[in-house]
Formats: C-alpha cells, structure tokens, sequence
C-alpha cells in the first residue's frame, strides 16, 4: 500500500508540474482513498485550487492541514509548515485579505528562507503602504461592477478595505455591490460608515435612501433624500428618489412637487419628466401626462416605461372620447322621436 500511494503522489506532482491539473487531481483524490488524512496529498489538490481560481475551496483544506501539522515540532515539518502557510498566503491573497495574506507569506518565510517569498512580501508591503493602490483597486472595481462582474468587484473592494478600513470610496462602492446582490443587510452598514467617514457626499445619503425604499422603509427613505438635499440642494437623483419614496406612500402631491423641482433643475431628465407623467395619468391629467410623456420620449428615445406610459394615457384617451358621445346619444334620440 506505502508503495503505490508514494508511487501515485509522486506521479500527481509531476502531473501538478505541467500543470495537467485535472489528472493531477484525480490521483491526488486516489491518494486519499489509499489514505484519508495523507497531508501531501490534500495539499496537492488545495494547490490545485489556487492555480485554478477556486482560492475559497484551497482554504478550507489548507486550514485543515495546517491544524494537522502546526503542533509538530520536529525538523522534519519545518518545509512541509512553509509550504503550506505560503499556499494559505496566495489564497488569502486571492481573496482579498492582504493583510492576512502578508502575515503568512511573513511566517512561512521566516521558517524557509526564500527569494520568491522575500519579492512577494515586499510587493505586498509596497502596496499596502502606497496610497495609490487603493485608488486603483476602486477604480478596477468600479469598472468591474457596471459591466455586472459583481462578484470579482467585491473582491477588488474587500482587497482595498484590508488596506484600509475606513476608505469611504471603498466602502461605498462594496455597499452598492451587496445591496445589487439583495444583501441588503450587509449593504446597510457599509453605505452608513462611509457616509461617517465623508459626511458631505449627497450620493451617499441618497443611496442609503434607496437602499431603506428597497427594505420598505419609505420615511427613512425619505428623510435620507432629503439630507442629501441638504447637503446639496440642487441634487437631482434624490428629487426623483424622493418622488418615488412619496409615491410609495401614497403621498402624491408630494412626489409630483419633487418631480416639478426636478424638471426646473434638469428639464433635459427623462426620468423626471416620465414619473411626472405617470403620477399625473393616476390623479387623471390625462393632457398634461401626455405632454411629459412625450417629453421623457423626445429626450430618449428609446425610453421603455416612457413609451408604455405614453400607450396607456393614449389609450385612456381614446376610451374617454368614446364615451364621451354615447352620454349625449340618448338626447338626440328623444328630439328626433319628438320631432317625428
């Protein structure tokens, strides 16, 4: 038995070497067979992970490893402990937790001197230590989370949050991620520490208005709409956001007043110019709603709610001539019995 499974993990590292990963694998699980806990073999298959951008599930086996053999003394597990700590390095790394990733690199590198760990490290710290590196995570981020890639985006944030903890930038944007991904708990705190961090950014206090209209919490919407105002007074998004939130509610005076003050802000917003519409066409100003309506459409053309709202009022119209002649129908009728 000790000979073929030293003859199949000596096999799986040669495969691991030419990057075949997927026989690699298959013998490294063959060797698990031959023997549950084979230290060698789980390490072969979490390096695997790594290689493969699968760095969650190396983790989890590479923890398990390490448990195994950190308590051992002995000289013989001093390359095997740097070994795994340096893969437990990349993984950490990979998603995300800088930090935690330089701490191993540190320690594995300090138990196996080597160049290649020596360079990572002072990468790592070169980039936790300069400044632009965040900027550009975010941005990298930011690029990554309106082509809807949301996930590797929450990765560049979570990498920029490890350096520091408080960028409001950072925070902000790994908000909106989360709150895309319907955590909206998760989201709620983010988006609030970074309003603490940069108090006079209206587009916080507005997002965290939109975010308590989507947990159905309409008045604290509303109050965070209009502390972006506050901070901004002529900030559009949270006029529209704050008709919507009123709307919501009921309160349709209200959404139609904000919807007007954002027109006089921005009479090129088809968004403000199509709400107008709608909430007109509910409190029965079937003329003035088509006039928004078709204003929304003229400055997009390709507006889809526009168009649909459009069709209805045109339709209610319509209907509403029809009836109009039948109501006079029956007079006309009794006058001409009359007559004959």
């Amino acid at each position: 038995m000790t000979k073929t499974l030293t003859a199949t993990l000596k096999e799986a590292g040669t495969l691991l070497e030419k990057r075949e990963y997927t026989n690699a694998e298959s013998l490294y699980r063959k060797a698990m067979q031959l023997q549950p806990d084979n230290a060698a073999a789980a390490m072969g298959i979490a390096m695997i992970h790594n290689r493969t951008g699968q760095p969650a599930e190396a983790l989890k086996i590479l923890q398990k490893v390490w448990k195994a053999i950190s308590g051992s003394k002995t000289k013989k597990t001093i390359v095997p402990k740097a070994a795994v700590l340096a893969q437990i390095g990349l993984a950490q790394q990979q998603t995300g937790r800088v930090i935690e990733a330089l701490q191993s690199f540190r320690e594995a590198n300090k138990l196996r001197p080597s160049a290649e760990l020596s360079k990572l490290i002072q990468n790592l710290e070169n980039a936790v230590e300069n400044p632009d590196t965040i900027a550009q995570l975010v941005s990298r981020a930011n690029q990554l989370q309106h082509t809807g890639k949301l996930e590797e985006a929450a990765k560049l944030y979570h990498t920029a949050l490890q350096l520091n903890p408080d960028h409001p930038e950072t925070l902000h944007g790994l908000g909106l991620v989360l709150r895309a991904q319907k955590d909206l708990d998760g989201a709620l705190p983010l988006i609030q520490q970074a309003i603490m961090m940069a108090p006079d950014r209206p587009g916080y206090y507005n997002d965290l208005g939109i975010l308590f209209q989507e947990r159905g919490e309409f008045e604290k919407a509303i109050s965070f709409h209009k502390r972006a105002l506050k901070v901004k007074a002529d900030f559009l998004p949270a006029f529209i956001n704050l008709g919507v939130a009123y709307k919501r509610i009921g309160k349709l005076d209200e959404a139609i007043a904000a919807y007007r003050q954002a027109i006089t802000l921005q009479p090129d917003s088809p968004a403000a110019h199509n709400n107008l519409g709608n909430l007109l066409r509910i409190q029965g100003d079937l003329t003035g709603a088509r006039k928004e309506l078709k204003q929304a459409i003229k400055l997009h053309s390709g507006y889809q709610d526009a168009i649909e709202n459009l069709a209805t009022v045109e339709q209610e119209l319509k209907q509403n001539t029809a009836i109009a002649p039948k109501t006079k129908k029956p007079k006309i009728n009794k006058t001409t019995k009359t007559d004959s």
